[in-house]
């Protein structure tokens, strides 16, 4: 069985990298993009199960990605999780763009682990 895609969307390079390496070891694969346009294009080509969302991006912010995918049926239900470094209202966040949560980083490796392995548990 296929591991389960993941999306990570991040201008910054090197903290997409360092997610993205921590979710390798634990057996995901991973897809990068560094910004809203190419988020979509990513997402539509490969289909992830779960999306890690930047909310400042340099193009289209990710609140507007997040929109857009949610107006794409195959995206009405799996989880969109935004996190940014903008301390902003988190429940306005998740409200405004139908996001699944939305994290405040940085974000602690431990936290990460356990709220995308709510939504995508591991297979026996």
């Amino acid at each position: 069985m296929a591991a389960p895609k993941i999306l990570v969307v991040d201008d910054y390079e090197n903290l997409r990298r360092l997610v993205a390496n921590f979710l390798i070891r634990l057996d995901y694969t991973v897809l990068q993009a560094a910004d809203g346009k190419t988020a979509i294009e990513i997402a539509l080509a490969e289909a992830p199960k779960f999306i890690l969302l930047d909310l400042l991006l340099p193009d289209i912010n990710g609140m507007e990605v997040a929109r857009q995918l949610r107006g794409i049926s195959l995206f009405q239900h799996i989880p969109i999780v935004g996190w940014t470094g903008n301390p902003i209202p988190r429940e306005q966040a998740i409200l405004r763009t139908n996001l699944t949560d939305c994290l405040l980083k940085p974000v602690a490796p431990s936290v990460l682990r356990v709220l995308i392995e709510r939504f995508l548990p591991k297979q026996p």
